[in-house]
């Protein structure tokens, strides 16, 4: 009995054996081909970005260009973090004013609604500020900025927010300023942050519910897995083959968005400064429109 085990036990170690040194001999034969296919990859990558610093990119924005674009946001630093080449090319645009509806300043308290010339005291006044200095950098206009503070809207990774509640304060929005065009995050949040994604909800519900005015279109920045997420560069064939619309600035331009967000001083840790060098949300913004057609068969997908 014992040596039929050391036999099976032999077997499978010879098996295993020879299975390793298959795939190294695999390997080492088709690393060069490996290696040959990444740099061919990477001088596509090069080429295409030497070619659309060149010629621009316009025909690719949001078509129109809308008159009068709305961005919502979760939190202040999700203007730059997420939506910076977006709102670089929108400040720039003649034909396009931009304007920034904040949800949310961590703060606890009842509803109310504060433009930038409101009076807070401590962190509120000092998150305002930041947030005033970095559209400031951005381009929008002191004018152009809403921040919404309500209890109902905390800043919590783990809180979905009442759908009815921001979908209200959207439209309102949209109604008072004959908002052309609505940009905000689709249904994975960039970061699957919950905040984040209930603004898509909130905006998926007005468009089923018919409430959008005619006038209005709705578009959300695409989420892309890890990889795509931290590649920049080596992520633009991808990206503008998968996607409808986007926005692509220069690594000259970068530094406009990198400035920005440095004036949000009290988030501008270690780990959001390497973000800001590795991430391709500051680098290229993929949009795609929303539908109510899309929303109904994006829902029965989900619920099978």
């Amino acid at each position: 009995m014992m040596a039929d085990l050391e036999y099976v036990r032999l077997y499978f170690s010879l098996q295993l054996n020879e299975a390793v040194c298959w795939w190294c001999y695999y390997i080492r034969e088709i690393s060069w081909q490996l290696l040959i296919a990444l740099l061919a990859y990477l001088c596509v990558c090069v080429f295409l970005y030497a070619i659309l610093k060149r010629v621009g990119h316009t025909a690719w924005q949001l078509p129109g260009p809308p008159g009068r674009l709305l961005l919502v946001t979760a939190h202040p630093d999700d203007e730059v973090m997420f939506f910076g080449p977006l709102v670089y090319w929108l400040t720039r645009s003649k034909a396009s004013e931009i304007y920034l509806l904040c949800l949310s300043m961590d703060i606890t308290q009842t509803l109310c609604l504060l433009m930038f010339t409101s009076m807070l005291a401590g962190g509120d006044r000092r998150r305002i500020d930041e947030l005033w200095e970095c559209t400031k950098a951005l381009g929008i206009p002191e004018a152009n900025v809403t921040i919404i503070m309500s209890g109902e809207l905390p800043d919590d990774q783990g809180v979905q927010w009442p759908t009815d509640t921001v979908a209200e304060s959207i439209l309102q929005y949209i109604e008072m300023y004959k908002i052309n065009a609505v940009v905000t995050f689709d249904k994975y949040g960039v970061s699957r942050h919950k905040n984040h994604i209930s603004l898509y909800f909130a905006i998926a519900a007005l468009c089923i519910e018919k409430k959008v005015p005619p006038y209005c279109k709705l578009y959300v920045l695409e989420s892309v897995n890890i990889i795509r997420k931290y590649i920049q560069l080596l992520d633009l064939p991808v990206s503008l083959l998968s996607a409808s619309y986007w926005y692509l600035i220069t690594y000259e331009q970068k530094r406009t968005i990198k400035n920005a967000m440095a004036a949000h001083k009290s988030q501008y840790v270690w780990f959001r400064k390497l973000y800001m060098i590795f991430s391709r949300y500051t680098f290229i913004n993929t949009l795609q429109e929303v539908s109510a057609l899309d929303l109904e068969l994006d829902l029965q997908f989900d619920e099978d």
